[in-house]
């Protein structure tokens, strides 16, 4: 679910600029070279993107669904460690320091994303409930 409307959005949004882009490049000619340039706009970026950002979706969900499983519990963790385990995997292969920066970046991502979806799952209280849970089993249960 996550994934599919990860592309449909980027996909949207794409092609969104895609027509301003051609809005942009536009040029006075015939109807059909009008339509022609609009479609092409529309889908230079779109699929690309979209399909990118779908796969990280995909990985982001099965990397926090085995860490789920491997854990045996179902909390904020499991979002945190597959965001960090994604955003490392996408820029591995650009060395240390950069897979570092996005292993911090990809857990910021999936403690974000666990946040918003508590908020819209749960009320507007999911946040503070969840960051005091997490600060009480890091440091007041030793």
């Amino acid at each position: 679910l996550q994934s599919g409307c990860m592309r449909k959005a980027v996909v949207s949004t794409q092609s969104t600029g895609g027509l301003f882009e051609h809005t942009r490049t536009f040029d006075a000619s015939s109807k059909i070279l009008r339509r022609n340039h609009c479609l092409n706009s529309i889908t230079k970026r779109g699929t690309f993107v979209g399909n990118s950002l779908a796969v990280l979706a995909l990985f982001y969900t099965a990397s926090t669904g085995c860490i789920g499983k491997l854990r045996d519990k179902d909390d904020i963790w499991n979002d945190i460690g597959g965001g960090a385990v994604t955003g490392g995997l996408y820029k591995s292969t650009r060395g240390i320091p950069t897979f570092s920066k996005f292993l911090g970046l990809g857990a910021l991502g999936g403690l974000a994303l666990n946040l918003i979806n508590g908020t819209f799952e749960q009320g507007s209280s999911y946040a503070s409930e969840t960051i005091s849970e997490t600060y009480e089993d890091l440091f007041e249960r030793r």
